[in-house]
């Protein structure tokens, strides 16, 4: 197992700081209507918030990773925190939904850099089932953020309006930037940086697209976290405005569907000394798939209430945190450490690609229905599972390449 000499951050820092740039996903929610009213803008094109941020955080990853190969963990992403929480700011202050398009895509790309190289720094230091533990801790720090924010956004809109859901992400990230400068230390040491060549970047890239077991793990978890992307991007026209839902308790059901990947994620940490990483991952996909097909019977027979969407993707959600962290674990085991940063940006590259691909065809259409629920719900759930069998499954007794 390869370790480095230098003790890196400690995980509750890692946690808090992958926390508080993750709730700016979700935070928002309960407000679209509030913020379509507000901008004087038609609810569709307030949905474009979502596949912005995405957009920004699937591209920057590319860039964010290579970067910390090439001068280290801690100015990456301390850099990172900083931009998003001016950004956060910037969207609080928007008059209009272009200023508000433009600064998350801003917002995002300061956040993403916690999750790409926080987890290049697990891969510093740890490998394997080891590796497979930590990312499982961490990926809670995934869902707590997603699931939380909703909860409080709902509140912030109710006592104020939609511009308090951001002025909180500011705050929050500010707090975790005075948390992180004195306490953050690096784990790439000098001598295991790479030159910073952007020509040499996408070689590196091409590299690794070119091994099919990198390739299938990436793709397996970007397609399966597909299935909550749908959801949060349905979920508030379906819910709020078609159903009647109320902001609050809309942002409570957001709430106990990351949870459910929290619970997951921790349980997968627990098979990791009992079950193979890739029957877990099977497991998962497994699970993701009946929540889809679930969706997808209740939407075309009429019986779709908020329960029964909510149960429906609670149960994929559920299989995206047994195989989160294990599909993250294993892409980053082909690499060697000294490319961790750029496997960590492409696998996180294909998850937000993947996602901001469905959000904006959902945010696109005139009328999102259940039907739209559940059969995108159903196809990202299916894609996971057939490139987790054709790409890793089959090929699996291969011997293992290292790029």
């Amino acid at each position: 197992m390869y370790k480095q000499p230098s003790q890196g951050p400690s995980l509750v820092l890692l946690f808090v700081m992958m926390l508080s740039s993750q709730m700016a996903l979700t935070i928002f929610l309960p407000a679209v209507v509030n913020m379509s009213e507000g901008l004087n803008t038609p609810l569709t094109t307030v949905q474009l918030v979502i596949p912005a941020y995405l957009c920004a955080f699937a591209i920057m990853q590319l860039v964010a990773g290579p970067l910390s190969d090439a001068f280290g963990r801690r100015p990456i992403i301390l850099c990172g925190v900083g931009l998003f929480t001016l950004a956060s700011i910037a969207c609080g202050m928007s008059n209009n939904i272009e200023q508000l398009l433009l600064s998350r895509f801003f917002q995002a790309m300061g956040a993403c850099t916690t999750i790409v190289v926080g987890r290049a720094i697990v891969r510093d230091g740890s490998d394997g089932k080891t590796a497979a533990r930590t990312l499982s801790y961490l990926a809670m720090a995934l869902a707590v953020g997603p699931a939380i924010a909703p909860l409080f956004g709902g509140y912030l809109v109710s006592w104020f309006d939609w511009r308090a859901t951001f002025i909180s992400t500011a705050l929050l990230g500010a707090c975790a930037l005075i948390v992180a400068i004195p306490r953050f230390n690096e784990t790439l040491t000098t001598d295991m940086r790479r030159k910073l060549d952007f020509s040499g970047m996408f070689r590196n890239y091409l590299i690794l697209t070119k091994n099919r077991l990198f390739l299938g793990y990436s793709l397996s978890i970007a397609f399966l976290t597909g299935t909550f992307q749908t959801f949060i991007v349905a979920a508030p026209i379906v819910m709020i405005d078609q159903m009647g839902v109320s902001p609050e308790l809309f942002g409570f059901y957001v709430m106990t569907v990351p949870g459910t990947f929290i619970i997951a994620s921790f349980i997968s940490a627990r098979l990791s000394n009992v079950l193979p990483m890739d029957c877990t991952i099977a497991i998962g996909c497994f699970a993701a798939v009946f929540g889809g097909f679930l969706q997808f019977g209740f939407s075309v027979t009429g019986n779709s209430t908020p329960i029964t969407i909510l149960i429906s993707v609670l149960i994929s959600n559920f299989g995206t945190g047994l195989a989160f962290a294990n599909c993250y674990a294993q892409a980053l085991s082909m690499v060697q450490p000294a490319t961790a940063g750029a496997a960590s940006a492409l696998t996180g590259f294909f998850h937000m690609g993947w996602a901001f691909l469905v959000s904006l065809a959902i945010a696109n259409l005139e009328n999102i229905t259940t039907i739209h629920l559940g059969i995108s719900q159903s196809a990202t759930a299916l894609a996971s599972a057939f490139a987790f069998i054709g790409l890793v499954w089959i090929i699996r007794s291969r011997p293992r390449s290292i790029v």
